[in-house]
């Protein structure tokens, strides 16, 4: 065997560089966590404990004999919210079965969603953005023509990846503890406008909504309120009814309120924390506009009521305004609603409602605490 080859290969594969390694590990100098200027309440000292923790258990390099779990092809599972949360569920899926994630670069539903809202592409460096993706998650970028170089390699499809979680809720904390802590590594590269996703389309902003909205207010108190009406198809429609009442009978919450969205339920949240006197702002799918207008013939809602303005309206916008608002209502059948409270309960944030339902006096309380959401007793494959 030809030695300079192989430390070639080895230097080729390298994910973390003993330099890299050893900075992540002992020095403490994490800046805090700021999304479109808002401040995220996660303590740098406990993330740089998760960061040392992960980057530790991070192979240093990945060879053609380690077992690969692969992301390919270009046919996803769902829409956003399914996409993203497959993406964290490969990731998960390598660390339980002690395999790497391996994503063909050209080839892959995964990619182009990550980098359509994060870890865009700067000045055509792909050589650079492949280093941070490798280096950011763990995992392992191939080219089509790299790929029948490794020898153990797991393909899955996108919907297998999506459902993979299981029922159990045995390592509950560990499994939040590592998907919060890769939710925060995908906002530490959310995109600004500048760059192009890995299908070489320009990126756009991701506090775009947020600025619209707000302006160069970042302390300003607002709502949010996702309606999903999973009106689009019947069949659709079925199928999301189906998941809200599965998950409404494990967790308690009431099985349509989250979905109709009425002004006395939102009023229930709002109303002790004080948002009434503030913005409300709906996101939506856009499929059906009756919460929309149930909400602005109420003479509480309708005055603080406000929509994004169409030239600022696109997903990853609605995405970022949602999680750094300060209140944020949602469906907990909706996978974009879901992703939404995970990353809030990732950034240290509050007030987020998504399981709720009348007590025995017929008050609106909350049934389910904030860490449900990543429960896979309660939201199976939506976990």
């Amino acid at each position: 065997s030809n030695p300079n080859l192989i430390q070639q290969t080895l230097k080729d594969n390298e994910m973390f560089n003993p330099i890299d390694r050893l900075a992540a590990r002992d020095i403490f100098t994490m800046p805090p966590l700021e999304v479109c200027g808002r401040m995220a309440a996660i303590p740098p000292e406990q993330e740089q404990q998760t960061i040392n923790k992960y980057t530790n258990q991070c192979p240093t390099v990945v060879t053609y004999d380690d077992p690969i779990f692969l992301i390919e092809g270009q046919d996803p599972f769902g829409r956003t919210g399914n996409k993203l949360l497959g993406f964290l569920h490969a990731l998960e899926k390598a660390r339980k079965t002690g395999k790497i994630v391996g994503i063909v670069i050209d080839d892959s539903w995964a990619l182009p969603v990550i980098t359509t809202f994060f870890m865009s592409i700067q000045d055509g460096d792909v050589d650079e953005w492949k280093h941070q993706m490798e280096k950011t998650f763990c995992i392992k970028l191939l080219t089509r023509e790299e790929l029948p170089k490794y020898t153990d390699v797991v393909r899955r499809s996108a919907k297998d990846i999506f459902i993979y979680t299981g029922d159990s809720d045995d390592d509950l904390e560990e499994y939040i503890e590592f998907q919060t802590y890769h939710i925060r590594n995908l906002f530490r590269h959310y995109n600004n406008g500048e760059g192009v996703n890995s299908e070489k389309k320009k990126v756009r902003d991701m506090c775009i909504s947020l600025d619209e909205m707000f302006g160069s207010d970042r302390s300003c108190l607002y709502s949010v309120i996702h309606s999903r009406s999973f009106n689009s198809r019947p069949l659709e429609r079925k199928s999301g009814m189906q998941q809200l009442g599965r998950i409404c009978a494990k967790s308690g919450c009431d099985p349509i309120a989250a979905l109709d969205m009425q002004p006395e339920y939102v009023k229930s949240i709002l109303r002790p924390l004080g948002m009434l006197e503030h913005p409300i702002v709906i996101i939506s799918d856009g499929q059906d506009l009756s919460v929309a207008e149930r909400l602005l013939n109420d003479p509480e809602i309708a005055p603080m009521l406000r929509l994004v303005p169409n030239r600022a309206k696109w997903i990853g916008g609605d995405i970022t305004l949602a999680i750094m608002s300060t209140t944020f209502i949602g469906n907990p059948a909706s996978t974009f609603s879901g992703f939404i409270a995970k990353s809030r309960l990732a950034l240290g944030l509050e007030n987020t409602f998504m399981f709720r339902a009348r007590n025995e006096n017929g008050e609106w309380d909350n049934t389910c605490e904030e860490q449900c959401i990543f429960s896979k007793r309660i939201m199976r494959s939506n976990a």
